[in-house]
Order: C-alpha cells, then structure tokens, then sequence
C-alpha cells in the first residue's frame, strides 16, 4: 500500500482511473462500495465513474 488513498474517492488516483476506465469499457450502471461513502464522495466518484455510485449503506 505505497500509494495513499484519497479522502475524496478512497481509491489511489490510479485506481480510480483504472476502475472509471472499466466502468465506461463495461458500460457499467451502477458501482458499489463495501465502505461507506459521504455524499461528496459519492459525487466525485459518480463524476469519474460515469454511473451511480452506492456504498452498502444505500443497500439497506
């Protein structure tokens, strides 16, 4: 773990590229997180992902 999370997407940089690479590749609809994710978060990410994001919390 050489390479520190980020606060606004809790993946590297490179993972959060890597993973928004995949969900446009796939056509993705939705991408979900184990963790749990603050709104802000969840913006970003749906920004970079290009699809809903939940975390397991929106499962419930």
């Amino acid at each position: 773990m050489t390479t520190p999370f980020s606060r606004r997407t809790l993946l590297s940089r490179g993972k959060a590229r890597e993973v928004a690479d995949a969900c446009r590749a796939y056509g993705v609809g939705v991408a979900v997180f184990v963790n749990p994710l603050t709104d802000h978060q969840r913006a970003v990410l749906s920004d970079m992902f290009g699809c809903v994001v939940l975390s397991g919390e929106d499962l419930r």
